[in-house]
């Protein structure tokens, strides 16, 4: 064995660069892999060492290759039987993707027949160590020289043997010849081996300019690659000096909730104040330059005068997407992707940018459906996510038909300049659309929730299942056995982490006891439990189970404070007067035996009895009921003082399921309902924490585990006093007491009005208003931002959720140190390392969140599909958009879009919170609408909706006429127009009339914009139109936001007036749709009396006798025709092509007239 000492420089996250030396260990009996290699020791070396049978061929990828093509890898196939891996090679991946480096050493600690696998420490072997140049190579091309002296190597090494170590590369750039090694690349197998094409990630473009081999001596040719769509990115080096220089700027993209064709990039535009943050809007498909929700991307500001304000409409991925058949060479996504703004308030212009490089992209698996309308055949069809922020995807599979229907897993490969769509491979297939099992585990890859079984290291961390409190436990702790101790619960819950109870010391003084499982007594700290359980995070409560942070051994058994059990417990003991205010504190570790586990019902009813028996005279004789009047009693003035100190309080939708004991379903969902019980537990909850985080704070100012809620600005709240204001009240902001109190004014107001909701619906703006709590380390931020707003709380910790809550473990290590009862870690005594935990757990905090609102309404789904028809219920309106009225159905928490048709000439107030529509209708903000809901069965076949209660025949008349409608909308030869221009021919309407409505009808689909991952259909990717009847021609069925029904509500004046109308009656309005009949298009600023002035048909005939299609057609006209034509209408609403089913020439020189005539 001989030593080296390997130098590099590093540098760090505040910018320091670091000179490391390390000493470096080479050996000579480092096994090769081989099984049957006789100069190798046959003392295995770890799981996947020596497993290589002696086969002809052994693939040694390259990181590039483990990087760009991990799913092929390890795949299952004779092609790619026999792979060896570098340690080399796995060093890079890991530095570059744990995500990866975790999937590729999955297949090396797991034995698979005809999968052989194996690692060689080719760094840690004499023979094929390598020295780094002096100069400073770089780190590719040192890892490029150790990967090409390790095959060499190894070849000479297994002469004897039969065996050929082979590189396996992902690009063609290296040829034997340049590296004196065989070469093979994945590319080459998958054209050998076509079942593996839909595992193959393409690489990137090449550049634009390619040089051809001509076959003979003449200088090579250069072919040009088709027309970009969308603009190259600047070089790297570029990028990265003007960031640096303050020319361009770097931020995470982030698409709008509401218009998919605009986004936001927060940056710091002011260089003299890193601490203020601007978001920078991007604003069309252009200057979004194919970036993707989360990617880093580098931005250029537009000059001033291009700089536009937020939109203010509904815009989703169907609406925005122009003709998927269309050619992608003649989309010119700069004018398919601008939107029409509608009449609104008037707003200052903000700061606005296009993107011009990718920092770094953070692209990860998708879920999502094929899209069977996009499907033509073949091999290819486009794949349509269930994120908001992520463009269809263009996949191309052997199977792609038999993935349609089926929820599907899927890797977005590349995105190059001359395509309209990034292009992917599918990975796994899911499960049915519909299905619950499903469409669960799509909320769960979709939020990153980890749902792997624990590993075995972790589960031998955990005491024998035969584990009880001894005499050795009760020596060290408080033995609190006696005393009469409960917990109030959710109903149904077996994580029992708290337990409260109350003594009177005195007349004057009380002891409140906050009883808290000891976690960190079975969870010793950096053990296997204790890495997974950081890796998790939380657990993940969703309405039919859980995900568990910890082992259910523990949570549901010995660490959870079940009723009539010893168990291990972390004490609080806090003496306060009868007033409530805190003379004492004490923390122990102690041992308690719970006198009874109740439910907030339950508890609520004793609660209740006892003070009914009181007013009677009569005593309490029971010990819990008398322990829960004296908590009730103190959580009260905890909540006068918490409300007069500027607590807010705050609502959500929350929403809670009634579900059959017996089948085990649900069967109603109700608004949540918060009883005293549950405030007296929060109340002591609250306390427990403050008093935990103070103590903490005091022994570790510079490394304590806190949490802080930052103070809203008052543009912030600018939603809330909008909304306040069109109901009629004033808010104050200032701070958070005067919000409070105005809150609850208003509250008080609107009740004694006959509005019991007003108040609850303000509470929910204000709440999304704000920003979110976040847990850091103390030493990473001044003591003023320790703030907590909401709970107006100058320090706050979590301390008493151990079992869900791997921020609470921390606390508990930090508080048993600041106690003495242990040593602190040294990595806890690391601000930054502490603050680094912070963070993570504070992302999968919200991924939980997010899962466990996607899963309440993927069950409010199923309970609407159980239901059957339609459910009516009556909403409020929360926000007023330029083309639509966002609404929220209090009984289900559900909220969605209103999308009002064009021709309701909606126009809204400078105010934003007032949209007055054609006859007078006005809509205010909060105000209140009867909506319809009702669950699509089919929602991804646009042709398969039936109208008017339609037979199947309807169904199939639709079905043939969608497939008509795309083949002719490919290619059609029209024939020639006629000299003149007759009146449009009639035609027999497709389906039977329906009665003229008297109220204004519109729908809209229940996407929750705040949500980013929410659930979209349990059925497919879509929701299933509603087709506008018309006794002129065919109804055209239209996609509308991926989610899993709909709502449609009729208004009539006054707007609580409801108007009830079939279910068959209820059209669903494209967004910014121009909805007039073709005959009759008068612009909204002509007046009725203006005539129209027949147009020249001329350029139109030639065209048609050309054989052009609409979109060829279009080219032709005036730039200010085609201009307005393309404002009026989109591309799913052009017409169709010539003398078609859909659309007669006539119609087409009528729709002509009218955008002439258009100012």
């Amino acid at each position: 064995m001989s030593v080296r000492e390997k130098v590099f420089v590093r540098k760090s996250r505040r910018g320091n660069v670091q000179v490391i030396a390390r000493e470096h260990y080479l050996r000579d009996d480092l096994a090769c892999g081989a099984l049957n290699c006789p100069s190798c020791p046959k003392k295995s070396l770890g799981k996947a060492a020596g497993r290589l049978p002696s086969s002809k061929r052994v693939l040694v990828p390259d990181t590039d290759a483990v990087l760009r093509q991990p799913d092929m890898i390890v795949k299952k196939h004779p092609a790619l039987s026999d792979v060896l891996f570098l340690q080399s090679t796995l060093r890079g991946v890991r530095s570059k993707s744990a995500e990866i480096y975790d999937h590729v050493r999955s297949i090396l600690t797991t034995e698979e027949d005809g999968k052989y696998t194996a690692i060689f420490s080719n760094e840690n072997r004499r023979e094929t160590y390598v020295h780094r140049k002096q100069s400073g190579e770089p780190e590719d091309a040192y890892d490029r020289r150790l990967t090409v002296a390790a095959i060499k190597w190894l070849n000479t090494h297994w002469k004897g043997l039969g065996m050929q170590a082979v590189l396996l590369s992902d690009t063609s750039k290296s040829s034997s010849e340049d590296v004196g090694i065989p070469v093979v690349t994945v590319k080459s197998i998958v054209e050998k081996h076509e079942d593996l094409l839909e595992l193959y990630a393409e690489r990137d473009e090449e550049p634009e300019d390619m040089e051809v081999e001509n076959g003979s001596d003449e200088k090579p040719s250069r072919t040009k690659r088709p027309r970009a769509i969308y603009p190259d990115y600047i070089p790297e080096r570029k990028a990265k000096a003007g960031v640096k220089a303050g020319r361009y700027y770097q931020g995470t993209f982030h698409p709008s909730p509401y218009d998919v064709t605009e986004a936001h990039v927060t940056v710091c535009l002011d260089p003299k104040d890193k601490t203020k943050r601007t978001q920078v809007l991007v604003k069309g498909r252009e200057n979004q330059n194919r970036s993707i929700e989360g990617d880093i991307v580098v931005i250029a500001l537009l000059p001033k005068s291009e700089w536009s304000i937020p939109s203010n409409l509904a815009i989703g991925i169907e609406d925005a997407d122009v003709d998927s058949d269309a050619e992608e060479s003649e989309i010119d996504v700069a004018t398919s992707s601008k939107t029409t703004d509608t009449e609104g308030p008037k707003k200052e212009a903000k700061p606005t940018g296009k993107v011009i490089a990718i920092a770094q992209r953070s692209w990860r698996p998708y879920c999502g459906t094929v899209s069977e309308q996009s499907y033509k055949g073949g091999e290819s069809a486009l794949f349509v996510p269930i994120a908001r922020g992520v463009p269809k995807v263009r996949v191309r599979s052997r199977r792609v038909k038999e993935f349609i229907g089926k929820r599907v897993l899927l890797i977005v490969d590349k995105w190059d300049r001359n395509s309209l769509h990034p292009s992917g491979h599918i990975i796994r297939e899911i499960g049915s659309s519909g299905d619950k099992e499903a469409e669960t585990e799509v909320i769960l890859i979709e939020n990153g929730i980890p749902t792997r079984k624990f590993s075995d290291a972790a589960m031998g961390c955990l005491p024998d299942e035969t584990w009880k409190v001894t005499e050795e436990h009760v020596k060290s702790r408080w033995d609190l056995r006696d005393w009469t101790i409960c917990s109030v619960d959710p109903p149904g819950c077996t994580d029992i982490d708290d337990a409260l109870h109350f003594r009177r010391i005195s007349d004057e003084e009380v002891e409140i006891g906050v009883h808290i499982a000891d976690v960190t007594a079975f969870v010793s700290h950096d053990c296997a439990l204790d890495k997974e359980a950081a890796e998790r995070g939380c657990t993940v409560y969703l309405v039919d189970r859980r995900i568990e942070m910890l082992p259910s051994l523990l949570s549901g058994n010995f660490c959870s404070l079940r009723g009539g059990e010893e168990r291990l417990a972390f004490s609080a003991l806090i003496r306060m007067d009868n007033d409530g205010n805190v003379k004492q504190v004490e923390f122990g570790r102690s041992v308690i035996k719970s006198s009874a586990a109740l439910t907030y019902e339950a508890a609520q009813n004793r609660i209740d009895a006892a003070r009914k028996g009181m007013s009677k005279g009569k005593a309490v004789d029971d010990k819990v009921t008398e322990g829960l009047l004296g908590l009730a009693d103190i959580a009260r003035k905890l909540r006068e003082r918490r409300m007069a100190a500027g607590a807010l309080i705050l609502a959500s939708p929350e929403v809670k399921f009634k579900i059959s004991e017996e089948r085990d379903q649900i069967t109603d969902v109700a608004m949540y309902q918060i009883r005293e019980t549950n405030r007296m537990v929060e109340e002591f909850m609250l306390l427990a924490n403050i008093v935990v985080a103070e103590k903490m704070l005091k022994h570790f100012p510079q490394c304590s585990m806190l949490r802080r809620h930052p103070k809203p600005s008052e543009e912030m709240f600018e939603p809330l006093t909008k909304a306040a204001k069109s109901a009629g009240f004033d808010i104050d902001v200032s701070n958070s007491k005067r919000l409070n109190e105005s809150l609850a004014e208003i509250e008080e107001k609107a009740k004694a009005q006959g509005d019991d909701y007003l108040g609850t619906l303000l509470r929910i703006i204000a709440t999304r208003s704000m920003t979110q709590a976040v847990y850091f380390s103390s030493g990473e931020v001044s003591d003023p931002e320790y703030l907590h707003y909401g709970l107006a709380a100058p320090v706050y910790t979590h301390f008493t959720s151990p079992i869900r809550r791997y921020a609470d473990v921390i606390v508990h290590r930090l508080l048993s140190a600041s106690m003495g009862f242990a040593s602190l870690p040294m990595r806890l005594q690391d601000s930054q390392h502490v603050n680094q935990f912070a963070e993570s757990i504070n992302q999968r905090h919200q991924c939980a969140q997010y899962a466990a609102r996607s899963s309440t309404l993927l069950h409010t789904v199923l309970l609407f599909k159980k239901a059957g028809g339609q459910v009516r219920e009556p909403a409020r309106i929360i926000r007023i958009l330029g083309n639509g009225v966002v609404v929220l159905v209090p009984k289900y928490g559900v909220e969605g879009i209103v999308h009002i048709d064009e021709d309701q000439h909606p126009v809204v107030d400078e105010s934003g919170s007032q949209m007055t529509l054609s006859g007078g209708l006005v809509l205010k903000m909060l105000g209140n609408i009867k909506v319809g809901i009702r669950v699509d069965s089919a929602p991804e076949r646009m042709d398969r909706a039936p109208r008017n209660g339609g037979s199947r025949g309807s169904f199939l008349r639709a079905d043939r006429q969608a497939r008509q409608r795309r083949r002719l909308r490919r290619q059609l030869t029209p024939p020639h127009p006629p000299p003149s221009l007759p009146p449009p021919p009639t035609r027999a309407p497709a389906e039977p009339s329906l009665p003229p409505l008297t109220s204004s009808v519109w729908s809209f689909s229940t996407r929750a914009p705040q949500w980013r991952d929410v659930i979209s259909s349990p059925t497919s990717s879509f929701a299933r139109p509603r087709a506008r009847p018309s006794p002129q021609r065919p109804s055209r069925p239209r996609r509308v936001a991926r989610f899993p029904f709909s709502i449609a509500g009729t208004a009539a004046p006054p707007p609580t007036a409801v108007l009830e109308t079939r279910a068959s009656n209820l059209p669903l309005i494209s967004l910014s749709r121009c909805s007039r009949s073709p005959h009759t298009m008068p612009s909204r600023r002509t007046s009725s009396s203006r005539s129209f002035a027949t147009p020249s048909s001329a350029p139109l005939s030639a065209c048609a006798r050309a054989g052009m299609s609409y979109v060829a057609m279009l080219r032709k006209l005036p730039a200010r025709i085609l201009s307005r034509f393309q404002r009026l209408l989109s591309f799913e609403t052009m017409p169709r092509p010539l003398m078609t089913s859909v659309i007669s020439w006539n119609s087409f020189v009528a729709m002509y007239r009218g955008i002439q005539m258009a100012p």
